[in-house]
């Protein structure tokens, strides 16, 4: 009799357990069916003056990286009736600085390095243009973007994602991208040249986050 028992109280607790975790996962669903997408208004849009951030990483094949930021010297965004989306973004590469070396020596001579002809050429190119041709809504506030990317007087497409947020009158941008740094012509120790260079090879891939606010343009 006990033992009969014992297997209704086990039993039952199976039955609990089961629906307990049937609803949560039945709530997780939910949440996720009811992420509204989000619908750009249409206008004219420049980003805000100071509230924008350019970050940037790169990677050594052999584990080392190093990350830093550029400037954003302009954005502006154009969403059409029919939303669809162009835009231009420019960086001031003579702005580059780095994050993770703290020596005020070695941080210095990166950044010079970085500004050489043997990665961007900073002094015949100072600036780096991103030409967004279009964007379309992939869930909720997730979009994907197409463009131009041009660095060094070199021009070609790229594709990348990022959150769009609706804030008033404004929206906050969050972008990431990654470009294969050897088509620009930046190709110091790059993995598709040199192939006997070991650890010290520098991953073709760079990645780039930008994070803006633009404000609708007032129309007098």
């Amino acid at each position: 009799m006990r033992s009969i028992i014992i297997n209704y109280l086990i039993t039952g607790l199976l039955l609990i357990t089961g629906c307990s975790t049937k609803d949560k996962s039945s709530s997780k669903e939910s949440k996720i069916l009811n992420v509204k997408e989000i619908k750009l208004n249409p206008g004219d849009y420049n980003a805000i003056e100071g509230s924008s951030e350019v970050l940037w990483e790169c990677e050594w094949l052999g584990g080392a990286r190093h990350d830093g930021s550029v400037q954003l010297v302009s954005g502006s965004i154009d969403i059409s009736e029919t939303s669809d989306v162009n835009g231009r973004f420019i960086v001031d590469l003579n702005s580059m600085k780095c994050f993770d070396l703290t020596n005020e020596g070695t941080n210095k001579k990166l950044i010079g390095h970085l500004k050489s002809d043997d990665f961007f050429d900073v002094a015949n190119y100072p600036e780096a243009v991103l030409d967004l041709i279009s964007g379309k809504n992939i869930s909720g506030n997730n979009f994907e973007f197409s463009g131009n990317l041009t660095i060094k007087g070199r021009t070609h497409p790229i594709i990348f994602t990022g959150t769009v947020i609706e804030n008033n009158l404004s929206y906050d941008t969050n972008l990431k991208l990654i470009f294969d740094r050897s088509k620009y012509d930046v190709r110091y120790r790059s993995a598709s040249l040199f192939s006997d260079l070991g650890d010290r090879i520098i991953a073709d891939d760079v990645k780039l986050t930008v994070k803006a606010k633009f404000k609708k343009v007032s129309k007098i």
